[in-house]
């Protein structure tokens, strides 16, 4: 491409992980955002790279057929969303090619069987938190590609109770002696809000009480707790008013989560990815399940019903915490929980020597080693890995092939929808 021809037109002919829209010129690889397969555009090349480059739309000349308008004003410049442009319908079935292709591709399955696709209830107010960004009195979330805060009045991903949060943590700033960095914000399935106001640098104390903030938020405030960033990137609580923690219910299930605890973000969906997981243990009468990553035991303890015992591994102390007295809650004796890093927690692993294993990692996937010490467990004979990246997963599952562990079929659970973010549960079974 010449300098001149900064300027082209291409038609795009599917998406990619990443959630950009792929064409070509000149048969150069070229990644557009905010596109959809059948968009005739012209774009602008902003940057080349060895094989590809990255362009941006500078006019729509044909609209593919499953472009729509987007729902928020705010979409293309705040980065949170990436496929609002998108009939949500559509954007399932690409999420599933995205999937398909992975799994071929760097999985090395020449035909993957996802033998099941399960949109969510609905694409809109399915979040249950999110982590909101302050700067210079804005509240929102960062441009794509850049720390410049958005200021949003709204958020549609958000529930209902929650979603036009971000004018009233404008007025509680007022309030703050000191402008914090960001405000995390959490609401239960029973609308009980916690708030963690997270500062970066120095700052002064916060004289409100628990009362006064609800007042402000009006929401169903039930604490709030002031923090600290630390050096390694990681919010530390400084202290903490009202209650810190809330519950979820998930139908037979109930699940105390704690402000410093994670639970999955789709109220939607939590119901179907516990019931497919668990499920999964139904299959056989397995003896021992191990479950790493285990956060608040949301998958260790519907699992733990279906197998004779059951233990969780996971890093963070609050999860654990919960998850112990979830286990009680849910009755459950036959359930163990232990705090231990990933690496750690190998060992604990190997010890107990589970037949069936549940692993949900970050999008980074499972170490090399982790994936090892999971394959050479004597007794193994199942592993159902929950994934939010496809290409990790399909990397690890490469990995677990070589040592005689495949994947039998898999799922794919829309957990965000109007994102390109794709989840999985995938079924390996130990070749004999």
């Amino acid at each position: 491409m010449k300098q001149k021809e900064k300027l082209f037109k291409i038609k795009i002919e599917k998406l990619v992980y990443g959630g950009k829209g792929l064409g070509r010129y000149n048969g150069r690889t070229i990644f557009v955002p905010q596109t959809v397969p059948g968009d005739v555009v012209l774009v602008e090349e902003v940057s080349r790279k060895s094989g590809y480059s990255e362009a941006i739309v500078k006019k729509l000349l044909e609209s593919g057929e499953s472009r729509i308008k987007p729902k928020c004003p705010y979409f293309g410049k705040c980065g949170g969303c990436d496929w609002q442009h998108i009939e949500y319908e559509a954007q399932v079935k690409f999420k599933r090619n995205i999937l398909e292709e992975n799994l071929q591709k760097i999985g090395r399955i020449k035909k993957p069987n996802i033998d099941e696709v399960i949109p969510s209830e609905s694409g809109w107010n399915y979040r249950n938190r999110a982590q909101l960004k302050v700067k210079n009195g804005k509240v929102g979330f960062f441009a794509k590609g850049s720390h410049q805060v958005v200021d949003i009045e709204r958020c549609f991903l958000l529930k209902e109770d929650i979603q036009d949060i971000m004018p009233k943590l404008k007025r509680l700033l007022e309030e703050l002696p000191t402008e914090p960095s960001e405000f995390h914000i959490y609401s239960s399935s029973k609308n009980e809000v916690l708030l963690k106001i997270v500062y970066s640098g120095k700052f002064k104390k916060v004289n409100l009480t628990t009362e006064d903030v609800r007042k402000i938020l009006e929401v169903n405030l039930v604490g709030f707790g002031i923090y600290k960033v630390c050096s390694d990137g990681y919010p530390e609580r400084i202290k903490f008013f009202g209650r810190d923690f809330t519950y979820e219910t998930v139908g037979k299930f109930k699940f105390r989560v704690s402000a410093d605890s994670f639970f999955q973000v789709n109220r939607f969906q939590v119901f179907n990815l516990i019931d497919k997981v668990s499920k999964a243990a139904m299959e056989h009468q397995y003896n021992l399940a191990g479950d790493l990553y285990c956060g608040v035991g949301t998958l260790t303890i519907p699992v733990g019903r279906y197998v004779h015992r059951a233990f969780g591994v996971e890093a963070n102390f609050s999860a654990i915490s919960d998850a112990l007295y979830n286990k009680d809650i849910n009755g459950l004796r036959s359930v163990n929980f232990y705090c231990r890093e990933t690496e750690e927690g190998l060992d604990i692993v190997k010890n107990h020597n589970p037949d069936f294993v549940v692993v949900d990692p970050p999008r980074s996937g499972l170490s090399q080693r982790v994936v090892r010490e999971l394959a050479n467990l004597p007794r193994l004979k199942k592993i159902v890995y929950v994934s939010c990246n496809p290409s990790t997963l399909a990397r690890d599952i490469a990995l677990f092939h070589q040592y005689g562990i495949n994947m039998e079929r898999a799922k794919l659970i829309d957990m965000f929808p109007q994102t390109y973010h794709v989840e999985t549960i995938a079924f390996l079974r130990k070749v004999k």
